[in-house]
């Protein structure tokens, strides 16, 4: 290397150098002048001395200004920086190692500047998906102790993030189901997905997925936890289950009942006119219990997919009632019943479609009259409360307990499956009830009480320039 290379990369040290060098060799000038001229006055000393002393001031202001100073605020610059005053900003004259370092302490101060803004907006968006996401997300640490809990998850297990964090999975959630899978991903590394059903505070199902992850930060593995709620599709599967079942059963029974029948007739009994007679009757009523049924499904399953053809209109509901009334009044008097109408003589119109509610008031009058005793009383009362008008059907029958309640509008439910079979119910007249309430844009209601009868009733909208 040359020496004017190495010159110009050690300013400061040729510099410090030259200043004391030129320093020590004045001095030496001055001392060796005043030994060779030993006749010199003591005046003259003095004034040599301040002289000599005005030179080292002004060489200790060079050193000063030159090399102290710039470190002084080199060092000043350093500790406002590492104390986060990434905004302050120097600059030192000189094109030596000093100048250099204050533009590449600034250039530092604003990388770093730079890359905490683009952490804090990653931290930001990594927040804003954790508390956004709509399952629920748990980190928990090799120990088994939480360290993050989203929104979801407060919701879900009715705890904060602060009194979550640093406690053991188990004394959050409450289930031993879910600690040992979290177990197991921890022991084994490997992706683990089981449904579990936690109380939080009413059983639901969840999806559970644990995921092994690497805690850099404090130097262990740990696991992130999604909980999926999956309790409506558990609900729809098992419908589903329920549905098919139901429907087999349904179609299997009458299709039974007119095999064994036909075989009878094909083995010799065609003979005997009073018999076949008997058995043509028998299959007749069995054939159209199965087309009632196929009937009913495609209906709930227009009226559910909305693909049903509606005539809306202004309905009178009283007269609905009235019609309903005459239809069922023979099986009244059958049953020795008592059924009343109690409604006001000017009920306002509602739009939707007259067959559809007329349906509605047949299916709800059917399930009054089948299931209330011989010289029991069935009400069907209509009042305006606000904006709706409230139709209810009461009877004095055998009510419902109360765990059936909630589904009793659901396809295929019956509570009491025996019974319903006898009386020829199939559990679809309530949910074709509910469905066509709901696209008239009303709510169906349930109140019963078992050995005091039942109260089932709808609400729907008066609006007199509704166009649908």
């Amino acid at each position: 290397m040359s020496l004017e290379k190495i010159f110009l990369k050690n300013k400061i040290f040729w510099r410090m150098t030259l200043f004391w060098t030129a320093g020590y060799a004045l001095a030496l000038i001055i001392f060796i002048a005043l030994l060779r001229y030993d006749a010199v006055t003591p005046a003259g000393a003095v004034v040599a001395l301040l002289a000599t002393a005005m030179l080292l001031a002004v060489l200790l202001w060079m050193v000063y200004r030159e090399i102290i100073d710039p470190l002084k605020r080199t060092n000043k610059a350093a500790g406002l920086m590492s104390r986060g005053n990434l905004e302050y900003k120097f600059h030192i004259n000189s094109d030596d190692e000093l100048g250099q370092l204050s533009v590449n302490l600034n250039a530092l101060a604003g990388r770093l500047k730079d890359t905490l803004i683009q952490l804090r907006d990653v931290r930001s968006l990594e927040q804003a998906i954790l508390y956004n996401i709509t399952d629920g997300v748990i980190a928990v640490d090799g120990d088994g102790e939480v360290l993050f809990v989203n929104p979801v998850t407060e919701k879900i297990l009715g705890v904060s993030q602060t009194s979550a964090v640093g406690k053991k999975i188990v004394e959050i959630i409450r289930s031993y189901e879910v600690e040992r899978i979290i177990e197991a991903a921890l022991k084994s590394k490997k992706h683990l997905t089981e449904e579990v059903k936690l109380l939080t505070p009413e059983a639901k199902t969840y999806r559970l997925q644990a995921t092994p992850l690497t805690l850099f930060e404090i130097g262990s593995s740990g696991v992130m936890v999604l909980l999926h709620d999956i309790t409506e599709r558990k609900k729809l599967e098992d419908m589903r289950s329920e549905f098919i079942t139901n429907i087999s059963h349904e179609l299997r029974t009458p299709l039974t009942s007119i095999r064994g029948f036909v075989e009878t007739l094909l083995s010799g009994a065609v003979e005997d006119p009073g018999t076949t007679l008997r058995f043509l009757e028998i299959i007749d009523k069995e054939t159209e219990r199965i087309t009632g049924l196929l009937d009913e499904l495609l209906n709930l399953s227009r009226i559910e997919e909305r693909r049903a053809v509606h005539r809306w209109q202004p309905v009178q509901l009283l007269e609905n009632i009235g019609r309903v009334k005459d239809m069922f009044l023979p099986r009244i008097q059958e049953k020795n019943l008592d059924l009343a109408v109690e409604a006001p003589p000017e009920l306002p119109a509602v739009y939707g479609d007259p067959d559809m509610l007329t349906q509605v008031l047949i299916n709800l009058v059917d399930n009054a009259v089948k299931y209330t005793p011989a010289g029991g009383k069935i009400t069907v009362r209509a009042l305006v409360e606000e904006a709706d008008i409230k139709v209810a059907v009461e009877d004095t029958g055998v009510g419902i307990p109360p765990e059936s309640l909630p589904r009793v509008f659901e396809r295929f439910y019956r509570v009491d499956k025996a019974r319903s079979r006898e009386l020829g119910g199939i559990g679809i007249g309530l949910a074709i009830v509910k469905h066509i309430i709901k696209v008239h844009g009303g709510k169906t209601h349930v109140e019963s009480k078992v050995g005091k009868g039942s109260v089932f009733s709808f609400t729907l909208p008066i609006e007199k320039d509704r166009q649908v």
